[in-house]
């Protein structure tokens, strides 16, 4: 039986640094067929040079993260897409046991676990912050009200037929398409296998993405019926407990957490505030 292909789509903008790493990891797959688009924010690097030499196809084009991989649906020929960032990077198996799950037991989505990774003091404490909230997730449930390990993997006609994901989005834009697809029936799966996601190394980095995220919220406010915001900061809330509880033999990670997520919160603040106010 012929298999069905797989259009892993990745988004980039001056990626040069994560990119090898992760197209690497897809072509290291143990299913095929794959077909690999980048679509590339207009990098200055040599984001588009590595993409090309490791085979996949590259559209460079002006965009936000959701019209990229919008543009990448469009462009893609898979009955299958999985979104990933171009700094993270597939274990071996993720595509076959997602293939497998949607294939055999009727599946929209597939959920990966994700472990985040650091390489030096500031992206080390910002990985045990995500990876203790990927926890406080498992042990406490969300009812898939947290915005935290979204499905990645999807039936490609099904993002078409619920109109695809909202490009005016920079923060919540995945939670946003899934809410969609749930409302026609759309059934999702957790997976065993997993994908890593290295953490950022700079700090400026770190906040520019959040200040992002609060310019974002008000579009998302007015497009999402759901309100996830006392949600978050219940798992935020939770998270600093678990962190407290589990590194106490650790204060310098504790503090470098504690202080990031005062910083980061400070920058969606400031984000929302400035996309209200204009």
């Amino acid at each position: 039986m012929k298999r069905p292909k797989v259009s892993v789509i990745i988004p980039t903008c001056n990626s040069g640094e994560t990119l090898e790493c992760c197209l690497k990891s897809v072509c290291d797959q143990t299913y095929s067929p794959i077909e690999v688009i980048v679509i590339d924010n207009l990098s200055s690097d040599d984001t588009t040079r590595i993409a090309a030499d490791l085979g996949a196809k590259v559209i460079r084009q002006k965009s936000t993260p959701a019209l990229a991989r919008n543009i990448g649906i469009a462009d893609s020929t898979g009955k299958y897409v999985l979104f990933i960032d171009s700094d993270q990077v597939l274990s071996r198996s993720v595509v076959m046991e997602c293939v497998k799950n949607c294939e055999n037991e009727n599946i929209s989505m597939v959920r990966i676990p994700e472990i985040f990774i650091g390489e030096d003091f500031w992206s080390t404490c910002s990985a045990v912050w995500k990876n203790h909230y990927w926890k406080v997730e498992q042990k406490y449930g969300t009812g898939g009200n947290v915005l935290s390990g979204e499905p990645r993997f999807f039936l490609k006609k099904q993002i078409a037929l619920v109109g695809m994901l909202d490009p005016a989005l920079r923060w919540g834009e995945d939670y946003n398409l899934i809410v969609k697809l749930e409302k026609i029936g759309a059934k999702q799966i957790l997976c065993k296998s997993e994908l890593y996601h290295c953490e950022p190394t700079s700090i400026r980095r770190m906040l520019i993405k959040n200040l992002n995220y609060g310019r974002s919220m008000p579009t998302f406010m007015q497009s999402s019926e759901n309100q996830v915001y006392s949600s978050v900061v219940k798992h935020s809330l939770l998270t600093l407990k678990e962190i407290f509880g589990s590194l106490n033999r650790q204060p310098t990670i504790i503090m470098g957490c504690t202080f990031l997520l005062g910083l980061k919160t400070l920058a969606i603040v400031i984000g929302f505030l400035t996309s209200s106010s204009s």
